[in-house]
């Protein structure tokens, strides 16, 4: 059995990509599972999403928490969230990446991939700018890399289940499987079969809600960041004013200051700013 995590934000689609990879495992003669698990409902805040494929009947319905596989849809959550968390030593980390599968070594003993997701998803007008549509790229990567489905089980998928633009999404995935590129970090097994797993599910022991909102981590929820142009600034305290999460400061001099932990992307001081001094942009 292979098990499958994916990490990804709020609207890049990683609940339906674990979807469409279930799919992609039927039509390839296999047995998978998938569900997602949601935290907070927002655009941009963490999302994960499980599945898994064997050869025959799965009857694990724990989430899963010792991956053969690990999905990233947006690499800025390499940096707030531990994704390669229980991922075993010579398991695989795809990410949507940019970079070189050799810049991201240090995370582990890992089989790495990267694909420029992102890219080929605003080729194909999937999504904007500061929130492309990743997931089926992402798909067609780990069809290759993974070898655990087929690209033509990945196409009919989305085909035939993809919730929009179909043809576009199609075409994202084969040049997923084109583009990524894979770097291999220590002994890399075969994921081949494997006996089922059962691991506990671990749950918070009282509700999020009893605590106080500056221990939450709602910067993890962030893929817009706010960025003070202080020259057109006026010390207006508009950002301060408005912030629903106390992410603004000011220094000595009374200019405003960030609190990044705090920060939500939200986008609000942005909006209330008299000056227009402050721009949200793109995660890097």
């Amino acid at each position: 059995m292979i098990e499958v995590r994916f990490h990804g934000r709020g609207g890049q689609g990683a609940v339906v990509a674990s979807e469409l990879l279930a799919h992609a495992a039927f039509r390839d003669g296999k047995f998978p599972q998938s569900f997602p698990f949601f935290g907070v409902e927002r655009r941009g805040a963490p999302v994960t999403a499980y599945a898994r494929i064997d050869d025959r009947p799965v009857d694990v319905r724990t989430s899963v928490t010792a991956p053969d596989i690990v999905v990233v849809l947006d690499a800025g959550l390499l940096r707030r969230v531990p994704v390669t968390a229980g991922l075993r030593a010579g398991g695989l980390l795809l990410v949507n990446s940019p970079r070189r599968p050799e810049e991201l070594a240090g995370l582990g003993p890992f089989r790495i991939a990267a694909v420029d997701a992102a890219r080929i998803a605003l080729r194909h007008g999937l999504g904007s700018v500061t929130l492309p549509i990743v997931n089926t790229a992402v798909l067609g990567a780990f069809a290759r890399v993974s070898g655990v489905v087929s690209l033509d089980a990945v196409r009919a998928a989305i085909e035939s289940f993809s919730p929009a633009r179909q043809v576009e999404n199609a075409a994202a995935a084969s040049d997923g499987y084109t583009d990524v590129v894979t770097a291999e970090v220590g002994p890399i097994p075969e994921l081949g079969p494997a006996s089922p797993r059962t691991v506990p599910l671990v749950l918070p022991e009282d509700p999020v809600a009893s605590r106080s909102s500056e221990t939450l981590p709602t910067a993890d929820w962030r893929s817009l960041t706010p960025v003070i142009d202080l020259g057109r600034c006026t010390r207006c305290n508009f950002c301060w004013k408005f912030c629903p999460d106390n992410a603004i400061e000011f220094d000595a001099a009374g200019w405003p200051v960030l609190r990044g932990e705090f920060c939500k992307g939200c986008g609000i001081c942005a909006a209330e700013c008299p000056p227009r001094a402050i721009a949200m942009r793109a995660e890097a």
